[in-house]
């Protein structure tokens, strides 16, 4: 048991964890327990005590022994404590059981993020997308919540009003799921309008675990002033600002919603429509606190989030962040290993613009390499193409050739150009005067 001093927050809590013998230290476990209480924080929850257990596995009725719970039982009869809080994902049985054993509101750790993601979702589209997420999680937990009331005016062959009550509330679930999922489907079209106007342009976004200065980061570069907080899931919703690369090169820099371990898949899925944009980039910056004694964790797990949306191929800069505080505490070696392990890595800090600079360097570089100089020849009438080539590809000096009435120049061809505007190109004489490379 550990003592927890501050009592600034609203509801009041027991946080309840198993710490696995053979898969993890009780350092790293310490850890997990700390982001939990960050995480009660951020959603308002004061733990007043914290209770550990050493298990091989859960156990599959109470999640922990029966001596613990028992423990637990009189501490909380002793502080008249209303809440349960689980650093881990609860069976619909283990909360039905504990429920009742304790009289107290169970929270495991997929519903203490989704009560993070109500207190922050602030668009329209994010508060549906959580509503969404809460309600496939109730519906996943509603038959043993229901299950003891199906008993109540029993019998062989006769429905208690319990089991009448949980096909009710179920069809009610599925209906406001269905709505939400068709108006979500509405949104995502005129999202998919918005991102096909700005697709002329180089995609760039910003991914990591949750606080690790995404935010920050996306300030420094864009001299923007989105929401910043030393908390976890600050901010749900994509903002996307226009930078200049060089002159005549304008990049799109996205920052996306933080990551977690074992970040919900249902989540995932609701807010799959908004990591479309980390889908479709043409480079991902993956920023992550250096500091973090599990910053190796963070990685798999982003990398298994990117996994799970088909996003584990875009090229990708590991930014390392917070490297003022590093360099502090750690040698030259242990950072040189780092970056030599990590192919596209630097450190960096968002919050003082160390190494921005570089970063900068290391996204023109990277780009560069998906470029190709290029002759393109096209009809001199084709007035909108030329817009594009002169709005956003670096060209040389146009040349009219008067012959074939034509005009030609040569020019750092993007692959997302030609893509974007493909209908363009197939409907014009263009396609036919290309090098056909260009269009691969």
């Amino acid at each position: 048991m550990h003592e927890i001093k501050d009592s600034t927050l609203d509801e009041r809590a027991f946080l309840i964890g198993i710490c696995h013998k053979q898969n993890e230290s009780r350092e790293e476990y310490d850890y997990s327990i700390q982001e939990m209480v960050e995480l009660a924080k951020t959603a308002g929850i004061y733990i007043v005590d914290i209770y550990v257990q050493s298990l091989e596995k859960p156990n599959p009725r109470s999640y922990i022994g029966s001596g613990k719970l028992d423990e637990i039982k009189a501490a909380i009869n002793e502080k008249s404590i209303p809440t349960l809080l689980f650093n881990d994902n609860l069976s619909s049985s283990q909360l039905k059981n504990i429920s009742q054993s304790t009289n107290c509101n169970i929270v495991d750790r997929t519903e203490l993020i989704l009560r993070i993601f109500t207190k922050h979702a602030k668009t329209y589209e994010a508060k549906l997308q959580v509503e969404k997420a809460q309600l496939e999680y109730s519906y996943s937990k509603l038959k043993n919540m229901w299950q003891h009331f199906s008993r109540i005016g029993g019998g062989v062959g006769v429905r208690g009003p319990g089991e009448t009550q949980i096909e009710m509330d179920r069809r009610i679930i599925r209906n406001r799921i269905s709505a939400l999922a068709k108006r979500l489907d509405e949104i995502k079209k005129t999202t998919e309008i918005k991102q096909k106007k700005r697709s002329t342009y180089i995609s760039i976004c910003l991914i990591g675990y949750t606080n690790a200065g995404k935010s920050t980061l996306f300030n420094k570069l864009t001299s923007e002033n989105v929401y910043v907080a030393d908390e976890l899931f600050a901010t749900l919703d994509s903002t996307t600002r226009s930078i200049n690369l060089s002159e005549k090169e304008r990049i799109m820099i996205t920052d996306t919603i933080g990551f977690i371990e074992n970040f919900p898949s249902l989540l995932v899925q609701s807010f799959y429509s908004t990591l479309h944009e980390v889908r479709t980039a043409d480079l991902l910056i993956h920023v992550v606190d250096i500091n973090n004694p599990k910053y190796l964790d963070n990685i798999k797990t982003v990398n298994k989030v990117l996994l799970e949306i088909n996003a584990s191929n875009v090229d990708t800069i590991m930014v390392f962040n917070k490297y003022d505080i590093y360099k502090k505490t750690k040698n030259f070696l242990h950072h040189k290993s780092i970056l030599n392990f990590y192919k596209n890595s630097i450190m960096v800090s968002a919050q003082t613009g160390e190494n921005i600079d570089t970063l900068m360097k290391k996204i023109k570089s990277i780009l560069k390499i998906n470029k190709n100089l290029k002759k393109i020849t096209f009809p001199s009438n084709n007035k909108k193409f030329l817009s594009i080539v002169q709005n956003n590809l670096i060209t040389s000096k146009l040349k009219y050739i008067d012959k074939t009435n034509e005009l030609e120049c040569e020019t750092n061809v993007e692959k997302t150009v030609i893509e974007a505007n493909q209908e363009l190109l197939d409907k014009s004489t263009l396609q036919k005067k290309m090098n056909p490379s260009i269009l691969k």
